[in-house]
């Protein structure tokens, strides 16, 4: 492959098809769909979704990660939900699906770098308890601890609970959260999060954590 192209594409590791498009017709390529369907033969290329790309550049070795790969698959969205507990430590359990929450409507994605999933919340959540993560692959938005436990609490299907207790067993032996980690949790997150959603869930978990 042209040098230039090479140069270019492996400062943008995951790339749309419009821009790899500019990059080859400014390298006086024609046949555009023939020169992508080339480089995803040659492992150059390994498609994430219709139109969106991982460039795997031959010089280097460091590879994508998995969560910069899920914000730019399907935004704006954060990492959330189990994915997000077990990155922060709170559950035991190694978790291989990339739960994420969006804006948009809820939507999952199958390839080869695994299964990321979506679920919808509501704009007024978005921004809140949500960090930025730097790396030398990139930067990705994921949930605080207890962002992450409130929107897992919030959005479960079917959970029934209706008393404090109801809710510690639920963290105790169905997330198998780890107690002591909550010790540090920002209860302001979780009294926002109580006035935005009203959720009597989250309101049982606010309330467990504020006497300790």
């Amino acid at each position: 492959m042209n040098y230039l192209i090479e140069n270019i594409l492996q400062k943008m590791p995951i790339v749309d098809y419009a821009s790899i498009k500019s990059v080859l017709i400014e390298n006086g390529y024609k046949s555009i769909n023939d020169k992508i369907n080339d480089m995803r033969q040659k492992k150059l290329l390994y498609p994430l979704k219709k139109g969106l790309y991982v460039y795997k550049s031959p010089y280097l070795k460091t590879l994508v990660s998995k969560e910069i790969i899920a914000n730019n698959l399907y935004g704006p969205s954060y990492i959330s939900y189990e994915y997000a507990l077990s990155y922060h430590g709170l559950i035991p359990e190694r978790v291989d699906e990339i739960s994420s929450a969006t804006t948009k409507k809820a939507k999952k994605f199958s390839n080869k770098y695994g299964l990321f999933t979506f679920k919808h919340i509501d704009k007024k959540l978005f921004v809140l308890g949500v960090s930025i993560v730097t790396s030398k692959q990139g930067n990705f938005m994921i949930a605080s601890p207890e962002k992450a436990l409130c929107d897992k609490i919030y959005t479960a299907k079917g959970l029934s609970i209706r008393s404090k207790k109801a809710m510690l067993e639920y963290l105790l032996y169905d997330l198998r959260i780890d107690m002591d980690e909550l010790d540090s949790f920002d209860l302001g997150i979780l009294r926002v999060y109580v006035e935005i959603t009203k959720s009597r869930r989250v309101e049982f978990l606010y309330k467990i954590l504020k006497r300790g």
